[in-house]
């Protein structure tokens, strides 16, 4: 048979869609992959929020010619990690699909779904999902201690009420930090006061530190507890280094000098080591914080280069002091070939 396409004669019997339903009309199958997975759906039960969990998916092509898998995207990327092992999967071969649910943020019922993109004609997109019931072990009240050392804050308590019955009380604390000073004690209602006092001796800075409360009973389930710190310096610059793009235009970026401890700074000038750049220094009505306003242009030469900026300071005895802040010039991304 023949048809005319374009003031052309054409053989139809050679088309490939011709083809493809002379095949399908005839009862004769095409060789396509197929994805099988023997158990899509997991139901890992009640468990206690205190660890993670591990499970491995098994899929299978069934089908008579190559699989291929596209793309396996969780649907949680805070506490469902995923990985698969093979992409590619001959006809009969299989792959393992790894998983890790975190379960230490989560409570109650739980669902997350795996997505799965592959060249299955009939099922080129599918999910595979973890379910079940997280209990929490202990309820913390509050969830975590917050300590701002900048406002005086150097002690905390928490209360911990265990959700399940120990065979002990509560009574050993284990933590790494040195200058933290913590105690574990029952209540008289119920369950526990944890208390934490902060040394003199707490370095500098932000962070935070994980303790470790459990009775001596090792059939007990251990009560993590985080304790967070802000300990800015007396004076704290934000951003800690300035950062600017290789352009010839304007560009303007804020530091912000904030001041915490009891005898604060006068600032006088701001001094850049470039021409090319520019400050602008606007007081809070205290006169205890300033905002910085720094403007560069035709940075473009400066690519990868770092210039410095000196806050220059007076104290109440009128004695001059320094910071130096760092203003980089990025590099500029590759062109794409």
């Amino acid at each position: 048979m023949k048809i005319v396409r374009n003031g052309r004669f054409h053989d139809v019997l050679s088309t490939p869609v011709f083809l493809f339903f002379l095949l399908v009309g005839h009862g004769i199958s095409l060789a396509v992959p197929h994805a099988e997975v023997d158990q899509p759906v997991w139901n890992f039960g009640a468990v206690t929020n205190l660890a993670g969990l591990t499970h491995d998916f098994i899929i299978r092509n069934s089908g008579d010619s190559p699989l291929k898998i596209h793309h396996v995207l969780s649907s949680c990327n805070a506490c469902l990690r995923v990985g698969i092992e093979k992409t590619n999967l001959p006809a009969g071969s299989t792959t393992v699909l790894h998983s890790f649910l975190d379960l230490r943020l989560l409570s109650g019922t739980v669902s997350r779904a795996i997505l799965v993109d592959c060249n299955d004609p009939k099922n080129p997109s599918f999910a595979l999902e973890l379910t079940g019931l997280v209990v929490p072990a202990y309820q913390l009240n509050p969830a975590e201690i917050n300590l701002d050392l900048s406002q005086g804050q150097t002690a905390g308590t928490m209360e911990i009420l265990p959700l399940f019955k120990l065979h002990a009380d509560l009574s050993q604390v284990f933590c790494d930090d040195t200058n933290l000073e913590i105690a574990i004690s029952p209540r008289q209602a119920a369950g526990f006061l944890l208390a934490v006092q902060v040394g003199k001796n707490r370095p500098r800075g932000n962070g935070v530190v994980r303790a470790t409360v459990r009775s001596p009973d090792t059939n007990d389930l251990p009560c993590y507890v985080n304790i967070f710190f802000h300990h800015p310096p007396d004076v704290e610059l934000l951003p800690a280094r300035l950062l600017f793009k290789p352009q010839a235009e304007p560009q303007t970026r804020i530091l912000w000098v904030k001041q915490h401890g009891t005898a604060p700074l006068t600032l006088l000038d701001a001094v850049p080591s470039s021409d090319k750049i520019h400050c602008e220094i606007d007081p809070d009505p205290a006169g205890l914080n300033y905002r910085i306003y720094v403007t560069a242009w035709q940075q473009a030469p400066m690519a990868g280069q770092t210039n410095m900026l000196t806050l220059k300071f007076k104290d109440s005895l009128n004695q001059a002091k320094s910071l130096t802040v760092s203003v980089f010039v990025e590099q500029p991304w590759p062109e794409a070939k």
